[in-house]
């Protein structure tokens, strides 16, 4: 399985930098067949697991869809981007395309969501009331997912053109505390399978690094953004 797993990574992996920069021109040109094909993927895989299509033959499937990393990996570029510096030959590539890559993460991580939440729907209350690891991970993912799909309809353009810029700015925060519901439905959901399995491990390490680096990240940009607004206005008296 571990094998199967870094597999299902590099070809996530790979389908992420090709979306993200040989294809960035046609996906912010045109990017309505770019929703349609992850729409249907997720659709097609969550379909051939609830009719127990055997998919042995294709075992990164299970990285690549279930597991929901080609969605993270998409999710990271958005989010990374935007803690770049202004003037980054990264961030003048990718900033254009931020909304159409957080859309598509967010129609891919359906296939994930259409796997695991018909299994744990049914017996939510009384998961909840076990108070588990497992219940405490399926209500986060439900916030999460509640989040992500506001975000992401407001990332539509159409929706983004009609409303207040101010406002979309302040919704747009949102994100930060999606980061933050997501490291810790991954920490409920890996943190008891991790002391046994390496890939759970891996998984889980690879997680919490890339969130701490986006935090810090994120509070260097927000010190450099004070700075100079401290400076301009010294400069200004």
């Amino acid at each position: 399985m571990e094998l199967t797993g870094l597999i299902g990574f590099a070809i996530a992996l790979a389908l992420t930098a090709l979306l993200a920069f040989p294809l960035a021109g046609p996906l912010r040109s045109h990017p309505a067949p770019f929703y349609a094909v992850a729409i249907a993927a997720s659709l097609a895989y969550a379909w051939a697991i609830a009719a127990g299509v055997d998919l042995s033959g294709v075992r990164w499937l299970t990285v690549v869809m279930q597991k929901g990393y080609l969605a993270v990996l998409l999710l990271a570029v958005v989010m990374f981007t935007g803690v770049l510096d202004e003037g980054s030959p990264a961030r003048r590539r990718l900033q254009p395309i931020r909304g159409e890559l957080s859309i598509l993460s967010f129609l891919l991580v359906l296939g994930h969501v259409a796997t695991y939440l018909p299994p744990y729907l049914p017996r939510l209350g009384l998961l909840l009331a076990s108070r588990t690891n497992v219940a405490l991970s399926l209500l986060v993912a439900l916030v999460l997912v509640a989040l992500f799909a506001v975000l992401t309809l407001t990332s539509l353009r159409a929706v983004r053109r009609r409303m207040n810029p101010r406002a979309w700015r302040a919704l747009q925060r949102g994100s930060y505390l999606m980061v933050a519901l997501l490291a810790l439905h991954v920490a409920l959901a890996l943190g008891r399978s991790a002391g046994s399995s390496a890939l759970a491990a891996t998984s889980l390490a690879t997680y919490l690094v890339a969130i701490a680096a986006y935090a810090m990240l994120r509070v260097r940009k927000a010190l450099r953004s004070r700075a100079r607004e401290s400076g301009r206005g010294t400069a200004g008296a």
